[in-house]
């Protein structure tokens, strides 16, 4: 036998082995074969809310930076209702790959689980935390021609008053709706809950004049306060905000609500480490991108960046935070 055909049966012989002990256990398949780095083929990003939609925007707006960075297509999927959960739903049951990802809020992973009479999934034990995106500020508003001038005058007003004042949300169990009542638990006033079916007519009552005031993302609000026709009286972040630094935040006035709602990218549970780090990076890197920066500046979005156990932990403690205002407030969708 010459020395070429003497070395094919030894090589035959050795792939032989590796399957026959892949087999019986003893190696896993994965190893009979060179994976090819993270990521591979292109990334599905489920998108839990309607196209055109805030979140829909902003990630499509994220989407260029992010295909550079990880060198494939980021094609979003949009999934929307039921607050988000049903986009949510489809990544939890994924494979965890790091090919189907989510984009997560606040009203998805930290709210609905608590008010929908049964939880489709559990946010801590169904998904990992990736990587944040931000927080999205609110702001509470009055019509321009309301007697309050500032926030204190405000909840003076409300607690001197024989009923209860209104406020408007944009949605029955939005995070809206829980910030407000985080503030009635803060603040010890009584305010009478009025759900819209969005931030348009939410926005158009106040201007209205047809309930107190009405909680709404900064963006929104932003346009109507520079006419005249409503004001702020304060906002929910952790410092005062570039373009509204005469706007006090809630907590410098004493009420401990310092943030609004996050967002962020989430994954299935048990995506590896590895992936969850690569990921972490790339989005990172993201936010520090020229455009993105600046579009989120423009929409009134505060960027915030964390390691993925920094994350991880504020996952979870953002989970219990709007699950206490949740049962103190005695909050579902069937009230």
């Amino acid at each position: 036998m010459d020395t070429t055909r003497l070395k094919r049966n030894l090589e035959r012989r050795q792939v032989l082995r590796s399957v026959a002990a892949a087999a019986a256990g003893a190696i896993p398949w994965a190893a009979l074969a060179q994976d090819s780095p993270y990521p591979n083929k292109p990334i599905r990003l489920v998108m839990p809310w309607p196209a055109g939609g805030g979140g829909d925007v902003l990630v499509r707006a994220m989407a260029p930076s992010m295909e550079r960075r990880l060198g494939q297509t980021l094609i979003i999927d949009n999934r929307p209702g039921a607050i988000g959960t049903i986009g949510s739903l489809v990544v939890a049951r994924s494979k965890p790959d790091g090919y189907t990802l989510v984009y997560g809020t606040a009203d998805s992973h930290s709210i609905a689980p608590h008010i929908l009479k049964t939880a489709p999934y559990d946010s801590r034990k169904d998904f990992v935390a990736i990587a944040p995106i931000g927080f999205t500020p609110l702001a509470l508003v009055v019509h321009a021609s309301h007697p309050a001038a500032n926030f204190e005058q405000f909840l003076q007003l409300a607690r001197k008053a024989k009923e209860p004042k209104t406020y408007g949300s944009w949605g029955q169990g939005s995070s809206g709706h829980i910030t407000m009542e985080a503030l009635k638990q803060a603040a010890r006033v009584s305010l009478l809950h009025v759900p819209y079916t969005g931030t348009a007519p939410l926005i158009t009552a106040q201007i209205a004049n047809e309930i107190e005031c009405a909680i709404v993302p900064i963006i929104v609000a932003e346009q109507y306060v520079q006419t005249g026709r409503v004001r702020m009286l304060a906002i929910t972040a952790k410092g005062r905000l570039p373009g509204h630094a005469d706007v006090p935040t809630m907590k410098e006035l004493g009420v401990n609500i310092d943030m609004g709602p996050w967002l962020g990218f989430l994954g299935p549970a048990g995506l590896p480490p590895d992936i969850v780090g690569r990921l972490n990076e790339v989005i990172t890197a993201t936010m520090a991108d020229p455009q993105v920066a600046e579009y989120m500046k423009k929409n009134s979005i505060v960027a915030e960046t964390m390691a993925v156990p920094s994350y991880q932990s504020f996952y979870n403690s953002e989970y219990e935070r709007w699950g206490n205002y949740i049962r103190a407030g005695k909050v579902s969708l069937s009230e």
